[in-house]
Order: C-alpha cells, then structure tokens, then sequence
C-alpha cells in the first residue's frame, strides 16, 4: 500500500463521490486480524438466529456482555454488521454475507446480505 498526500486522498474522495472512479479497495490485513474465532461465531449466529438485541445474542452464545458488544463494534467498523439503536436496545444485523480477499492486492470486498436494508 503507497503513502498518499492528503490532496491525492481528497481528489479521491470526490471523483468516487462525483461517480468518476471507484472507491480504492480496502486493506485485508486489519480485516483478518479481527476476524477471529469468536468473531466468525458471532457472525454465523447472527446470520443463522437473527437475534433481536445485544441480550438476546449474549444469550444465544454464552459470552459475556461487554465481550460480545467489543466484538460487535468491531465487527461493525469493517462493514460486517451494523447496530441499529432502538430506544435502549442495540439490535445487530449482519448486512455481508460473504468477504473476498485479494492475495496478490492484500486488499477486500464484502457481498452485502440479500435481505440487508440500507440505513
């Protein structure tokens, strides 16, 4: 990955949001590194259960509440899931269904969820 000045990256910016270019692809690296074992299993819970709330995914795994919330916004910040506030309550939702990962590039892509709803 090559160092870009903050100029480059503005241009960048706005030729994707002028629709003259595609987004730069993301980097892989921090994306594998959070995807743990507990991770993945949170994710095919909430792929497979679709829980209601942060309570209810604590309950259908068995692991602490501020464990599994660290999890969640982690997951969250790599376009994964995404938590949806509902008053008090956290729902999660997984909105990708698939990560492809480019060896020779290091870098990613998601397939978003078929039944994922843009917020």
């Amino acid at each position: 990955m090559t160092r870009r000045s903050l100029t480059e990256l503005q241009e960048e910016m706005r030729g994707v949001a002028r629709g003259e270019r595609q987004a730069a692809p993301l980097p892989a690296a921090p994306l594998l590194a959070a995807l743990s074992h507990e991770a993945l299993d949170l994710l095919g819970v909430l792929l497979r259960e679709r829980p209601a709330s942060v309570a209810e995914l604590v309950a259908l795994t068995g692991r602490a509440q501020p464990n599994v919330s660290r999890s969640l916004q982690l997951l969250a910040r790599y376009h994964l899931i995404r938590l949806v506030r509902d008053g008090r309550e956290v729902r999660p939702e997984a909105i990708a269904s698939a990560v492809r990962v480019d060896l020779a590039t290091g870098t990613y892509e998601t397939t978003p969820l078929a039944t994922a709803v843009a917020a």
